[in-house]
């Protein structure tokens, strides 16, 4: 079983508990079975809207704050981790359903508080690196470029997957890492043709982007690791929690640069000369904030479901689908090369995606196999 649980798509305990119960319900409980085998499945499908929707919006909406007279690269990364407050009426009301029901701990013992502070500290700094890293390069990028440069988290995860979380190379994700590289590539050339910023700045922004995917793909495997290794929960209040905390601790590391940056002292004439008025600058950052935590939960969310690298993938689909809109809400203009870099972005994407459907067909039936050997083999009590 324990190769099973080591797929790259693992199937949550919860999961094969609900699995092996239905082997011994009656036929007359069809429907419910079949919801609680694909339960997994509607949960990864949730957690994938959210996070493509809080991919795309946040893009567009730092890329708006930035193009109409938004200029603090601290206040652009600050907003998208304080939007956690939203979140505390959720854990308050899960709490509550936790603590009404009886849990079944299976022996393992509560990790120390202060371990539990660690990884949050962690995680939390990483986080507030990759908001300033993402800032910096939809500052000075196109939002279809800073998009397609992010694709290069899915190279990084595998990586720090392997090392981390011991997930195995395979040639479907060879192939997509090959064409995520290529993609990074082609956009660099793609600069020199288009001329679509200086180089210096189109460089800056394009090594931050790149600085800011190994960070957050660095993230992702540490959250699987620590919920493997620590934690060790996958309930819904385990996401929230580690959602909020991880993006407090990021809200004070930006907050604190903020302040010694001095840039809070040019808020109030910012927002006076903003292209679309106050009103707007206030409402941009405020979506900016939920959009942000709404991608922060759903990321969790598809790490404790399933793993960091399906997490990406579902993360990184928004780099083919968010030029689409940059071209209609921002005017963006894609064309030649970077046209080329979407196909192999997609391309990356759907080896990666056939990859976790294989691995996750190969864990269903090594599952079933195996607990058709427990029920086959006679009691010794």
């Amino acid at each position: 079983m324990e190769e099973v649980q080591q797929k790259l798509l693992d199937i949550p305990d919860e999961e094969i508990f609900e699995n092996e119960n239905s082997n011994i319900e009656s036929n007359g409980s069809t429907h419910c079975s079949y919801f609680a085998k694909h339960k997994l499945w509607y949960q990864v499908a949730i957690f994938t809207l959210f996070t493509l929707t809080g991919e795309v919006v946040t893009s567009l909406l730092v890329k708006t704050y930035f193009t109409k007279g938004g200029k603090s690269i601290w206040l652009a990364s600050l907003v998208q981790n304080a939007g956690f407050p939203i979140l505390l009426p959720l854990l308050y009301y899960v709490s509550l359903k936790n603590n009404s029901q009886i849990e079944v701990i299976k022996g393992n013992q509560e990790p120390h508080i202060c371990v539990i502070f660690l990884v949050y500290v962690v995680l939390g700094v990483l986080l507030g690196g990759v908001s300033v890293f993402n800032s910096v390069g939809l500052k000075y990028l196109q939002v279809s470029t800073y998009s397609l440069t992010g694709t290069t988290r899915l190279g990084f995860t595998v990586i720090f997957s392997f090392f981390l979380n011991a997930h195995k190379f395979t040639p479907t994700i060879v192939n997509s890492v090959v064409l995520v590289i290529a993609t990074s590539v082609i956009l660099v050339l793609h600069n020199d043709e288009s001329g679509e910023t200086s180089s210096e700045k189109f460089l800056l922004g394009f090594f931050s982007t790149i600085g800011g995917s190994t960070m957050y793909s660095l993230v992702l495997s540490l959250i699987e690791f620590s919920y493997r290794k620590i934690i060790k929960g996958r309930k819904l209040i385990d996401i929230i929690e580690m959602s909020i905390y991880q993006t407090l601790v990021a809200s004070i590391v930006i907050l604190l640069g903020f302040l010694i940056s001095g840039d809070w002292k040019n808020l109030i004439l910012e927002m006076e000369k903003y292209q679309l008025g106050k009103l707007s600058y206030v409402l941009i950052l405020s979506f900016i904030a939920i959009s942000c935590q709404l991608n922060v939960v759903a990321s969790t969310g598809l790490v404790f479901k399933v793993n960091p690298l399906i997490s990406n993938v579902f993360n990184n689909l928004g780099a083919p689908i968010t030029p689409i809109f940059t071209v209609i809400f921002l005017h963006d203009k894609i064309k030649g090369l970077k046209l080329v870099a979407m196909f192999l972005a997609f391309w990356g994407f759907s080896s990666q995606i056939y990859q976790q459907y294989l691995n996750h067909v190969e864990a269903n039936e090594e599952s079933i196999e195996q607990n058709s050997r427990d029920i086959s083999e006679p009691s010794c009590s």
